[in-house]
């Protein structure tokens, strides 16, 4: 499925928005950044509890959050030991970030599946309490936007830095919160109708910033039709760390 320019959701964007850079296990950190027009607060949250307080204090608007938040069409969970293992390790955003030369980890590969569970879990939650949800990558964002990811936090801050944000430490070293403070981003530019998706609606579809035409057509020249057999197999081979 191709990418797609989003139509204006809201023309709200002087409320919050939530970035969230979700751990997979509640005793590592989970970055958030609570972003309003261009005033940050940014911090480290860990058990869910500490995610719903946090959420029920800003009210945001949409909450972005970096974590698979549905599973691939045919799967109905992630274990090895179900008949439905043998069908995908991939969603369609997940083959359109490889069209596109994204790196990125499959939700079935170690620890991915645990983040998965728990991202899923609190979509549901969220949604739940009212509150409106989308899934984010900020490594896509950031090779988008042509910035470093995580991996050089000086980089990244140094990236972060042209869009001007008040209350942003220029000495922050938490690669959590500067990913968050990029879901944030990403989320307004959802909330201004200035974002793009990619993958499916019967999955989840992934919202990043808008992709230069170069690249939709260099990603349309490296598909071809054994492309989805191969990334149907095995994932190591065909993915990269984040």
């Amino acid at each position: 499925m191709p990418s797609q320019r989003l139509e204006t959701r809201s023309k709200v964007t002087r409320g919050c928005i939530l970035g969230l850079d979700l751990a997979g296990s509640p005793r590592r950190p989970t970055g958030f950044c609570a972003l309003r027009g261009r005033r940050v607060s940014v911090g480290h949250l860990f058990s869910d509890e500490d995610i719903f307080a946090t959420v029920q204090t800003v009210a945001p608007h949409l909450i972005a959050i970096d974590a698979p938040l549905a599973l691939p069409t045919g799967r109905c969970c992630l274990l090895n030991t179900c008949v439905c293992a043998g069908t995908t390790h991939f969603r369609i955003s997940d083959y359109e970030l490889r069209r596109l030369g994204i790196r990125f980890f499959p939700m079935t590969l170690g620890p991915m599946r645990q983040l998965t569970q728990r991202g899923i879990q609190l979509k549901t939650a969220l949604e739940d309490r009212g509150f409106a949800v989308i899934e984010t990558y900020p490594g896509a964002a950031q090779d988008i936007w042509g910035i470093p990811r995580q991996r050089d936090v000086a980089g990244l801050r140094r990236g972060l830095s042209r869009f001007h944000l008040h209350g942003l430490s220029r000495s922050e070293q938490s690669p959590h919160v500067l990913d968050a403070v990029t879901c944030a981003l990403v989320g307004r530019l959802y909330l201004e109708g200035r974002a793009w998706s990619i993958g499916s609606p019967d999955e989840a579809l992934m919202i990043l910033p808008p992709l230069p035409e170069s690249s939709l057509a260099g990603a349309a020249q490296k598909s071809h039709p054994g492309e989805a057999a191969q990334l149907s197999g095995d994932p190591s081979p065909t993915s990269a760390p984040s």
